[in-house]
C-alpha cells in the first residue's frame, strides 16, 4: 500500500473524529459558524475517502469531482464563511456574507459537478483541475477560491490587531481556520509529491478541530490575570475593568467569545473552574460548608452602612437637606462610579422546579423591597408564551449599590439554592443612559405618589397572604383574563403580589 493511500485512510479517520466532535459542539452550542465549520470538515472526510480510493485503484470523474467540489470548493468557502461568522460583530456583513456564500455554493456546485471533463485519461496520480476541467468549470472554482483566501487572509490581519487591543475573537481561533483555508485552496495547485495533498486535507480538518477547542482559552485567561468571575458568568471583567466577552453554554464550556452588543449566556458553573471570588458569588466565604460545619451557612461580613442624605424637614424646599454629590468630569472614574446600573436576567426553568423557583425568587424579592433602598427596580416578569422564563429587570443606583446587594446572605442562598431549578440564564448588562422610577399602581387601582415628589418612591404595599380557597399558579385559571388581555390593575405574580413588590 502507497503513502498516499495511507495518509488518505488516516486523513479519513482524522477528519470524521473532527467531525463527530464539531457536531456535538453545535448540538450543544448551535452557532453558525460551528456548523459550517463542520460541514466542511465532513465534506473534507467525504474528499479524502475519494482520494484513497483514487490512489489506490485509479481516480475516475466521480472520484475527481468529489475531490474538487469538497475538498477544493466548498471546504475553504465553508471556512471563510465560518470565519466572518465567528470574527465579525456587524450584522450587515454577516447577512451579506451568508447570501454571497449561499449564492456561490450552490452556483459553483452546479458547474463542477455538471460541466463536461476533458478527454485527459484519469491515473493514480494527482488528477489537476487545470487538466481535466474545462475553461468555466476552472474560472468558477478559481473565483470561489479567491474569495475564501482573501477573507480568511484579512479576517486572520484583524484578529491579530485587535488581539494587541485586548478585544476580538482569540488569534487561536482564527489563524487555524484561516491557514486550513489556504490549505485546501491549494491543493489545486501541482506539488512535489502525491502523499501532500491528503496530508493538507488533513491537516486542515485538524486545524479546524483545534480552533474550535480553543474557544474557551480567552476567559480562562482573563481569570488567571485577575479577572473577577462569581461563577455564574455574571460580572467577568478583563485587565481594563471592561466586562469580558463570554459564553457559559449548559455543557459547562466556559470562555467562548460572543460578539460585542450580544449578551452573556451561560448554564451551571464548571466545578474546578472557580475565578479568584470560587465558584459561589462572594468567594470562598460563602462555599458550602465541609461536612463538619453541615447546617452553617457561612457568608461575608455585610458591608458597612453607606452614608445616607439627610431627610429633609417638614416644609423645607426640595433638595434643601440633600448634601451635594461631588462634581466630577463626564466620563471620569468617579462619574462612572455614580453612573445607575441595570441588568435583565433571563432564566429558563426546568418544568418540575417552577414552583420551588418562584417561592425561592418572592422570598428574595421581599428582602430586597424591605432592605435595600439603594435598589431602584427589583421587578420580576413571567412571560405568558413562555412559561418556563422569568425574567429579573434590576436597576440600582451606582454601582455600589449593586456589589452590596450581591453581598446580601440572602441572594447568596438564592443563587446557590437556584441552581437546581434553573436550566440556562441570559444575562444582559445594561448602560442608563435615562431613567423614570415611581411606584407601580396597587392592585386595586388605589392613589399614585404624585410625580415629582422629593424623596425617595414609597415601597408598594406589603405582600398579601395567600387565601386558601385561592387557586395555585401553576393551575389553569379559566375565570381569569388571559394575561395579553389584562389590565394593569390586574398584572399580578402567582402569590398574588403586584410586580416589583
Amino acid at each position: 500500500m502507497s503513502l498516499p493511500v495511507l495518509i488518505g485512510f488516516a486523513g479519513v479517520l482524522v477528519a470524521a473524529v473532527a467531525t463527530g466532535v464539531l457536531a456535538g459542539r453545535c448540538v450543544r452550542q448551535p452557532r453558525i459558524g460551528f456548523i459550517v465549520w463542520t460541514a466542511a470538515t465532513l465534506g473534507l472526510t467525504i474528499a479524502l475517502a475519494a482520494q484513497s480510493l483514487g490512489f489506490a485503484s485509479g481516480f475516475g470523474p466521480a472520484t475527481f469531482r468529489a475531490v474538487q467540489v469538497f475538498a477544493l470548493l466548498l471546504a475553504p468557502l465553508w471556512l471563510a464563511w465560518g470565519l466572518v461568522e465567528v470574527a465579525v460583530t456587524s450584522e450587515g456583513t454577516r447577512f451579506g456574507a451568508r447570501l454571497i456564500t449561499s449564492a456561490l455554493t450552490v452556483v459553483a456546485t452546479v458547474i463542477l459537478a455538471t460541466d463536461p471533463l476533458t478527454a485527459q485519461p484519469f491515473s493514480k496520480a494527482w488528477p489537476l483541475t487545470a487538466t481535466h476541467f474545462q475553461p468555466v468549470a476552472r474560472a468558477t472554482l478559481a473565483v470561489v477560491q479567491v474569495v475564501a483566501v482573501v477573507v480568511a487572509v484579512v479576517i486572520a490581519t484583524l484578529a491579530a490587531v485587535r488581539a494587541r487591543r485586548g478585544s476580538g475573537p482569540p488569534v487561536t481561533v482564527v489563524v487555524p481556520v484561516a491557514l486550513a483555508v489556504l490549505m485546501t485552496a491549494g491543493q489545486r495547485l501541482p506539488l512535489p509529491a502525491a502523499a501532500v495533498y491528503p496530508l493538507l486535507s488533513t491537516m486542515a480538518a485538524a486545524l479546524v478541530w483545534f480552533a474550535v477547542s480553543r474557544t474557551g482559552e480567552p476567559s480562562r485567561r482573563a481569570a488567571a490575570r485577575g479577572g473577577s468571575s462569581d461563577g455564574r458568568g455574571e460580572g467577568v471583567r478583563d485587565a481594563s475593568g471592561k466586562p469580558a466577552e463570554d459564553y457559559w453554554p449548559d455543557d459547562r464550556a466556559a470562555g467562548d467569545y460572543v460578539p460585542e452588543g450580544h449578551y452573556v449566556t451561560y448554564g451551571h458553573p464548571r466545578p474546578g473552574n472557580a475565578g479568584p471570588r470560587g465558584d459561589f458569588p462572594g468567594g470562598p466565604a460563602a462555599r458550602p460548608a465541609p461536612d463538619g460545619d453541615r447546617g452553617r451557612r457561612p457568608g461575608p461580613p455585610r458591608p458597612p452602612e453607606r452614608p445616607r442624605a439627610p431627610v429633609p424637614a417638614p416644609g423645607a424646599e426640595p433638595g434643601a437637606a440633600e448634601s451635594p454629590r461631588p462634581a466630577s468630569a463626564a466620563g471620569s472614574p468617579a462619574a462612572a462610579a455614580t453612573r445607575p446600573y441595570g441588568r435583565i436576567l433571563i432564566f429558563t426553568l426546568l418544568e418540575d422546579r417552577v414552583a420551588e423557583f418562584d417561592r425561592l425568587a418572592e422570598d428574595t424579592a421581599e428582602h430586597v423591597r424591605t432592605g435595600e433602598p439603594d435598589t431602584l427596580v427589583y421587578v420580576i416578569h413571567l412571560v405568558p408564551n413562555a412559561p418556563m422564563q422569568r425574567i429579573f429587570y434590576e436597576i440600582y443606583r451606582d454601582r455600589a449599590a449593586f456589589d452590596s446587594h450581591e453581598s446580601q446572605p440572602y441572594l447568596q442562598r438564592f443563587v446557590a439554592e437556584r441552581r437546581a431549578c434553573v436550566l440556562a440564564t441570559n444575562v444582559i448588562e445594561l448602560r442608563l443612559k435615562y431613567a423614570k422610577v415611581a411606584p407601580l399602581p396597587s392592585p386595586a387601582g388605589g392613589p399614585r405618589a404624585p410625580q415629582g415628589a422629593p424623596g425617595r418612591a414609597r415601597p408598594l404595599p406589603p405582600a398579601r397572604p395567600q387565601r386558601s380557597d385561592q387557586p395555585r399558579y401553576d393551575e389553569p385559571r379559566y375565570d381569569q383574563p388571559r394575561y395579553d388581555e389584562r389590565r394593569p390593575d390586574q398584572w399580578q405574580v402567582p402569590s398574588g403580589r403586584p410586580y416589583g413588590g
